[in-house]
């Protein structure tokens, strides 16, 4: 091998190496003089610096300097906080690049290089509440509203596990939270579970706010709208007739009806209303419907009806059946 030959793969080698050389140095972060903190705002800069060279490098370079850079850097450096989110942006640039299998990749790399950031837990969160890991939800949601005491999305998993896994004290301690923090038109399960929850302690004034709050959380007219009418309805019907307030019980139960025709409770109650009021024609009407519809309620109603018909008729039953057919007629059955 001739000499000119040799001294140009010689050159050539050292040109490699120090290249080599040089890129480590470049990756390599600044190391402060003694005296200067690690932690320090001028090496925080010297770092920025170094950090944003790495961003220039060929995009799927990029994590791999940026992960080597990372773990040469001082503990105590105060660049390392700011290292997730330069590997997020690394993810969101590869992804818009079209490279989705590397981005995929980086992101559980980043669940690994930092387990404990509140974005990676709550990336868990989410993950375990779709899958109903219940359990697994409550202990990151947990984890997580200890820094993040007000966010939305974590009071509203806590809320839905709790109520899920029947852990009614934590349930009724974060779901009044939640509903603040998200807001009743847009929480109207977690309204209704507070509604049922009071009404089932016999709390009737917090049943019926909580009630009358997924009341506004419907359209006039919906299902749901009207649903939530007969339950306030109902409720409103029956506190007024134990207090002896037969008007507005009588009122409350024709509104129950309005919105539920069937409802052979309501016609039930609304003649007990107006049989009160000594309104016995209405009474009439109310319990024949009730029985007539043939429900729970159908043979108590036929013996108030009675009660009322047969002093009216001589003490005799005839012509009931012309009342009963009237009731019938009125309810299409």
């Amino acid at each position: 091998m001739n000499q000119r030959l040799i001294r140009s793969l010689l050159g050539l080698t050292l040109f490699l190496v120090i290249g080599q050389f040089t890129v480590m140095l470049a990756q390599a972060p600044y190391q402060a003089p003694e005296g200067i903190p690690p932690e320090s705002d001028f090496v925080y800069r010297k770092h920025y610096e170094e950090v944003q060279a790495i961003m220039q490098a060929p995009l799927t370079e990029r994590a791999t300097k940026l992960e080597a850079y990372m773990k040469a850097l001082h503990p105590k450096s105060k660049i390392l906080g700011t290292m997730e989110a330069y590997f997020r942006q690394i993810s969101e640039q590869l992804k818009a690049a079209g490279n989705a299998g590397a981005a995929d990749a980086l992101n559980k790399k980043i669940a690994t290089l930092f387990p404990n950031s509140d974005s990676v837990v709550s990336q868990q969160l989410q993950q375990a509440f779709q899958a109903k890991d219940y359990a697994k939800s409550i202990q990151l949601g947990e984890k997580l509203l200890a820094s993040n005491p007000g966010n939305k999305t974590i009071l509203n998993i806590l809320a839905a596990s709790y109520i899920q896994t029947n852990n009614q004290a934590k349930a009724v301690a974060t779901v009044p939270k939640a509903i603040e923090a998200i807001g009743a038109k847009n929480a109207p399960a977690l309204v209704i579970w507070m509604a049922d929850y009071y009404k089932a302690q016999n709390d009737i004034p917090k049943a019926l706010s909580y009630y009358n709050q997924a009341l506004s959380s419907f359209s006039a007219g919906s299902p749901e709208y009207k649903s939530m009418k007969v339950t306030v309805g109902t409720i409103e019907g029956t506190q007024a007739f134990k207090a002896g307030k037969f008007d507005e019980a009588a009122a409350a139960f024709t509104q129950v009806v309005s919105s539920d025709p069937k409802n052979d409770g309501a016609y039930l109650y609304l003649g007990l209303s107006y049989w009160r009021l000594q309104k016995l024609e209405e009474a009439q009407g109310a319990f024949a419907k009730a029985t007539v519809l043939g429900k729970g309620t159908s043979a108590k109603a036929r013996e108030y009806l009675l009660q009322i018909y047969k002093p009216l008729n001589g003490g005799s039953e005839e012509g009931l059946d012309k009342v009963l057919d009237t009731a019938k007629a009125s309810l299409g059955i």
